[in-house]
């Protein structure tokens, strides 16, 4: 009986040594004692999947090198290739008359785009009354700050230069100053960076070099222009995208209306422009509401954005065209 004691008394300490291992064993590795960072664990119940990582939240929108939103980015418009007929609107000067034509766009699930001058902030331009024979014809600004309460929310707000002057004539330090801290300083009240503007003054108060400075010095990657074509084409190019009419044209519901009723075996757009006192000056308040209704309505017209047609056609027009003559 001793004998045989003997001989058991190794075989308990092999067990024992065996059972110590193994408990240390586990307590090292315990899933839910690891530290490394990026490894996925599991906690409770092993049958569970390990949990990963988050991944990065996709932004609905396109942003620049800086990671600002970039404006017309986030509308999901796409083209597969078959002819589209579209629509689009803006208005100067970001005057007190933008606020009813907004009021407008909203009866109808709307968006336009509006140019405005962040360095005329609360400027009240009454000689433009008094040149039009009506001094009484309002052309204000609105406030940094009235802005700043969301007068042009899910609008497209663009540049029309710091200080509306007349370009042709600047330097190119002043043209990239008039156009790119305009831009930086709508960025800082939306938080959507533009990326167009309208030449200030119309067309004569521009030239091929102003375009060029624009082309490869500002952030503007298109520029409306103000000469009509009364048509429905494509612009020949971004930095003198020419509208088809404006909206004191006494035609334009005609255009509107016989762009609807037409098919066309190519793209197109319908581009209509303005200031909003022209709609006080003019009387012509329920045109406007016609012909955003007339559009809205339209079953193949698609209603953009400038920015949004922009990005629909970046790639297809060039910043400036061959045949630009100064």
């Amino acid at each position: 009986m001793r004998k045989t004691a003997l001989l058991l008394t190794p075989v308990l300490l092999l067990v024992f040594i065996c059972l110590f291992g193994a408990c240390t064993m586990n307590s090292g590795n315990d899933p839910e004692t690891t530290e490394d960072a990026g490894i996925a664990t599991r906690s409770g119940d092993p049958s569970e999947p390990a949990t990963e990582a988050p991944k990065p939240t996709e932004l609905p929108w396109q942003t620049d090198e800086q990671g600002r939103r970039l404006a017309g980015t986030d509308s999901k418009l796409t083209r597969d290739g078959t002819p589209k007929k579209y629509f689009t609107i803006s208005f100067d000067d970001g005057i007190t008359q933008d606020k009813k034509i907004i009021e407008i766009y909203n009866k109808y699930n709307f968006r336009g785009t509006f140019f405005i001058n962040t360095g005329l902030f609360g400027a009240n331009w009454t000689w433009v009354g008094e040149t039009l024979g009506m001094p009484s014809l309002s052309h204000k600004r609105w406030t940094r700050s009235e802005i700043l309460t969301g007068i042009y929310e899910g609008q497209d707000v663009a540049s029309h230069t710091l200080n509306h002057p007349s370009l042709k004539n600047y330097s190119k330090d002043q043209v990239i100053n008039e156009v790119n801290k305009d831009i930086e300083n709508i960025f800082d009240i939306t938080g959507i960076r533009p990326v167009g503007m309208a030449w200030p003054g119309g067309d004569p108060e521009y030239n091929l070099s102003t375009m060029e400075i624009v082309r490869d010095y500002s952030y503007a990657k298109f520029a409306r222009a103000t000469t009509a074509t009364g048509g429905y084409k494509l612009p020949k190019c971004w930095l003198k995208w020419q509208p088809t009419c404006s909206i004191t044209d006494g035609a334009v519901l005609k255009l509107a209306q016989r762009y609807v009723e037409k098919d066309y075996d190519y793209d197109t757009v319908f581009y209509v422009w303005g200031h909003g006192y022209e709609l006080d000056y003019y009387d012509i308040w329920d045109r406007l509401d016609e012909l955003i209704k007339t559009m809205t309505e339209a079953d193949d017209v698609i209603c953009v954005t400038n920015s949004e047609f922009y990005w629909l056609f970046k790639d297809e027009i060039p910043p400036i065209s061959d045949n630009i003559k100064k």
